[in-house]
């Protein structure tokens, strides 16, 4: 052999490595590599003798942790009744392998696109970006329950292990113990003595009415998050020790008021409650110490409690896409922590990449950190992977004003509206757009059928502050300043949203952000 290889890819199959991570070598991790000169391109080579050398001195480089993901568990019992236990099986399991260190557990929403499709297992694989996938079916009988799982490899089909449990239901957090430590031996995952499932109810009706509250709001419709909400009221009606359901609640409370469904004054005190109530029972929940931080933040502004609330979280559940996005999107972005905020949604995605909803928050981070293609991108992502959802497109519609492309703009603010209805902050942000396009004469319009909206029902005033921001009228800061008080939580975006950049440097403007406890520039 000789001791000189004249080309990256010899240099690369001498180290049995691809060209592109012998390339990254070079810059990362000083692989001697050698230039001739001359031409655009110089020709490159390396010496076998100082390949050796550099192989002896350099540390290996880690190997990326083991990759999994769950698919929805097929539901043999054949009633659509039951189908929510099957689902409500996968998702502890997913929580489970989540609990484990050393493992990368790909998150519901992305694992469980794929029921009811016939697709490959590498196919599945390819796109989740996982390794290995459980599989497996449920049949529910009265008090017994049998459970078949395999894991197999998306690579070529493999069937790495695989077992069946028939047991009596009260067994169901044992199986999902058993599962979880079947597969990290499978998978060569070293595991603490400590149990990966946290038994949280003996009361197994509890532990079923808080499953099937769960599975309704992943339906993310106003009856399903009604019909959660009572199945959560009835788990803890059983077994008020569950924590639980107490989280479930404050999550959706929190959600609710998130989007103006319910006043902030009588759903954040509320959820906060539920939140501490369930912390009280298991300071363990990573969940509860995220809305907690959550409520903290926005509708307290309380950011250093919000900030310990939310390394506690972290701290717990590091690999939860969940904890990941409301730390980016209710901490960090208002704080005008961009770069961070970016990097912990993207991290999010990477365990959840067919999730809507994430690609869509990270689409508005970048708008607002002012990166509009990349915000465009990850917008259209969330478009095409959930349709029916309007966010996506309204944040969309901002990324495109923001770039000066007027009628794709108005064409995506419009089919935002046609999904959620003419409701007052609509007609206040598109009173705002029609405003700063310069079309006056549509925003007036908008003003109008606003102002008639609020004679027959109360209407937040971030929908007028927004309206008058268009109409270029100097109400929009008093009407701001009502919002602040009233903790709308749209107004955590004072800083950093691009329509506002017009009265930023107004005195009265900057003294709501200070009223809020945040930035003004990025310098934080």
């Amino acid at each position: 052999m000789s001791d000189r290889f004249d080309s990256w890819k010899d240099i690369a199959s001498y180290l049995g490595r691809e060209v592109r991570t012998v390339q990254r070598w070079e810059s990362e991790r000083c692989l001697p590599i050698h230039r001739l000169p001359g031409g655009d391109k110089p020709r490159v080579y390396a010496l076998k003798s100082e390949l050796d050398l550099w192989l002896r001195a350099t540390p290996p480089e880690p190997q990326p942790a083991p990759s999994i993901a769950v698919l929805p568990f097929a539901n043999l019992a054949g009633d659509k009744e039951n189908e929510y236990f099957g689902d409500g099986l996968a998702d502890d399991i997913i929580n489970a392998l989540t609990r484990i260190p050393g493992l990368r557990v790909t998150a519901r929403t992305s694992s469980f696109a794929f029921r009811g499709r016939e697709q490959d297992v590498r196919e599945i694989g390819a796109r989740l970006g996982a390794e290995t996938l459980i599989e497996g079916s449920v049949r529910r009988s009265a008090s017994r329950v049998r459970i078949s799982v395999q894991l197999v490899s998306a690579k070529d089909g493999y069937h790495l292990w695989s077992d069946t449990y028939d047991r009596e239901l009260t067994d169901i957090f044992a199986i999902q113990e058993e599962m979880a430590r079947s597969v990290a031996q499978s998978l060569s995952v070293r595991l603490a003595p400590a149990p990966v499932v946290q038994r949280f109810t003996e009361d197994m009706q509890a532990y079923d009415l808080w499953l099937k509250g769960r599975c309704a709001v992943a339906r993310m419709t106003p009856a399903a998050y009604l019909e959660a909400q009572q199945c959560f009221a009835g788990a803890l009606a059983r077994d008020s020790r569950f924590p639980l359901p107490y989280v479930s609640i404050a999550e959706s409370l929190f959600e609710s008021a998130w989007y103006e469904f319910v006043p902030v004054p009588e759903a954040a005190p509320q959820a906060k409650d539920l939140a501490l109530r369930a912390l009280a029972l298991d300071e363990t929940l990573g969940e509860a110490h995220a809305v907690l931080g959550s409520l903290c933040g926005v509708f307290e502004y309380d950011w250093t409690t919000a900030e310990r609330a939310f390394h506690r979280a972290l701290e717990l559940c590091p690999g939860s896409p969940a904890i990941l996005m409301r730390h980016a999107f209710y901490f960090l972005v208002p704080r005008l922590r961009f770069a961070e905020a970016i990097d912990e949604l993207r991290r999010a995605i990477a365990l959840d990449p067919l999730s809507a909803l994430l690609h869509a928050r990270l689409g508005l981070a970048l708008l607002l950190a002012r990166d509009f293609p990349a915000g465009e991108k990850h917008c259209r992502t969330a478009v095409e992977l959930s349709p029916a959802l309007w966010p996506p497109r309204w944040f969309l519609g901002g990324t495109l004003m923001a770039q000066s492309r007027v009628d794709e703009a108005l064409a995506s603010f419009h089919s935002a509206v046609e999904l959620v209805g003419r409701e007052p902050m609509v007609l206040g942000g598109l009173c705002c757009v029609y405003g700063l396009m310069g079309r006056q004469d549509e925003a007036r319009r908008l003003y109008s059928e606003l102002e008639s909206v609020a004679a027959t029902m109360p209407v937040q005033p971030l929908a007028f502050g927004w309206a008058y921001l268009g109409l270029r009228d100097d109400r929009v800061f008093e009407a701001l300043g009502k919002a602040v008080e009233a903790r709308e939580p749209g107004v955590t975006c004072l800083p950093s949203l691009p329509i506002y950049d017009g009265i930023r440097g107004d005195a009265r403007f900057q003294k709501l952000v200070e009223k809020m406890g945040l930035p003004h520039t990025t310098s934080e």
